[in-house]
């Protein structure tokens, strides 16, 4: 896999869901550790995307509140895999960063009105700024609207830096089918968004 948190599997997955939903969430708690670390990585990942978003949270912030929000999912959800627990917390982290981009650069947001920092010559461009956050919302938007295969495996792709064998291991099949899926995903972010 493309970092070193500690690996979880589908039993240690399912056991921790159902201590959960019985209300023992201590009862397996190394699991949850896992967990975290697991989404600490993903969180992590994600939050380079956002380099605007780091300018009012940290990346601790990110993760706490994805947590609180898988935490809630789990209730409701059991994960069938580790693919689809990666998918879930993929699509949970991915709502968290939307939200805070909405948050501090929407109409009436705190960062709507200030200007980039750059550091050497050339000042900023506002209009360009806005531009490319508009289209890295969009971007993140399209991706959430791909069909399960394609969005999880641009979301390993893009937002983890998977290797497509791991990707392949993990979902199972070929690297063939992995390549296919990315394919059809980047061709659809292509149609709706354009060139990215």
């Amino acid at each position: 896999m493309a970092d070193d948190s500690p690996t979880l599997s589908t039993n240690e997955l399912w056991f921790w869901v159902t201590e959960l939903r019985a209300g023992r969430p201590n009862a397996a708690e190394p699991t949850f550790r896992k967990i975290v670390a697991r989404v600490e990585a993903l969180a992590g990942d994600m939050f380079r995307k956002f380099p605007r978003v780091g300018r009012f949270v940290a990346v601790d912030d990110v993760v706490q509140n994805c947590l609180v929000r898988l935490l809630r999912a789990l209730r409701e959800v059991r994960p069938q895999s580790r693919h689809h627990f990666y998918a879930l917390a993929n699509e949970l982290i991915r709502r968290e960063l939307l939200d805070l981009v909405k948050h501090y650069f929407g109409p009436c947001g705190a960062g709507t009105n200030l200007a980039d920092v750059t550091v050497g010559d050339g000042a900023p461009d506002p209009a360009a700024a806005d531009a490319d956050l508009e289209r890295a919302a969009a971007f993140h938007e399209a991706v959430a609207e791909l069909p399960p295969e394609e969005r999880e495996v641009i979301g390993l792709i893009y937002y983890q830096n998977w290797p497509l064998a791991d990707i392949a291991n993990l979902f199972q099949v070929s690297v063939r089918t992995v390549q296919r899926w990315r394919d059809a995903a980047v061709a659809t972010l292509k149609d709706r968004i354009g060139e990215w």
